[in-house]
C-alpha cells in the first residue's frame, strides 16, 4: 500500500502515475509562507495605511517584496504559491494535482488567520492606522462592480505572470521566476490599493 502523505518533496510527474499522495512538507511551506505575507503586507498597512499615494507605495511595494523573498523562500518546497488563485491556476490547468492542491489551499487559508492573529497581538486598536487589520474595503467611489473588474484583471496579470515565467517550459527564469511574480504583486497592489485595497 503506498503511504498517502509524505514529508519529502514529491515529484509530481512520477507520483501522478502512482497514486494519491499529499506533499506535507509543501503544506506547511504555504502555510508558513502565507503567514509572514500576511504579517509583512497588512502589517505595513496597518503601520502606514494606505490613504495617498506615498502610503500606497509603501504598502505596494512591502507585498510585492514579501511575495518575491517568501517565493524564492519556499519554491523548492511547494512551488511557492503563497496565493488561492495561483494554486487554483494551477490545479486547473494540471501542473498540480486536485488533492495537493486542495492541501495548498487550506494551508493558505489557515496561514492567513495565522497572520491576522499574529497582527492583533502587535497592533493594538488604537495604533492600527486601518482600523481593521489590513483588511480590504471597496472604495464607494469606484464601487462593487468596479472592483470585481480590477480584481479580475488584477489576479489575471499574477496568474499569467506564474505560468509564463514559473511554469511554462520554456521560460529560461528558473527561480528567479520570483523576481517576475514579486513584481506582478507590486504593480496590481499600485493599480488596485486605491479601488478595493487588492485582494488578488
Amino acid at each position: 500500500m503506498t503511504e498517502l502523505f509524505r514529508w519529502e518533496t514529491v515529484d509530481w510527474d512520477e507520483e501522478r502515475k502512482k497514486s494519491m499522495v499529499f506533499d506535507i512538507k509543501a503544506g506547511v511551506a504555504e502555510m508558513i509562507a502565507m503567514t509572514l505575507f500576511v504579517v509583512v503586507g497588512c502589517g505595513t498597512a496597518c503601520g502606514y495605511g494606505a490613504s495617498d499615494g506615498e502610503t500606497r507605495l509603501c504598502v505596494a511595494f512591502a507585498f510585492g517584496m514579501a511575495i518575491l523573498v517568501l517565493v524564492y523562500a519556499i519554491c523548492h518546497l511547494s512551488g511557492g504559491h503563497i496565493n488561492g488563485a495561483v494554486t487554483f491556476s494551477l490545479v486547473l490547468g494540471g501542473a498540480l494535482p486536485w488533492h495537493q492542491g486542495a492541501l495548498h489551499l487550506g494551508s493558505q487559508l489557515a496561514g492567513s488567520l495565522f497572520g491576522a492573529g499574529i497582527l492583533a497581538a502587535i497592533f493594538p486598536c488604537e495604533l492600527d492606522v486601518t482600523g481593521n487589520l489590513g483588511s480590504n474595503v471597496v472604495n464607494p467611489n469606484f464601487g462593487p462592480g468596479r472592483a470585481i473588474v480590477a480584481e479580475v484583471v488584477g489576479t489575471f496579470i499574477l496568474c499569467k505572470v506564474v505560468w509564463e515565467a514559473a511554469v511554462s517550459p520554456i521560460s529560461r527564469a528558473g527561480p528567479n521566476a520570483a523576481i517576475a511574480v514579486g513584481f506582478a504583486v507590486f504593480i496590481t497592489h499600485l493599480l488596485m490599493l486605491p479601488i478595493d485595497g487588492c485582494s488578488i
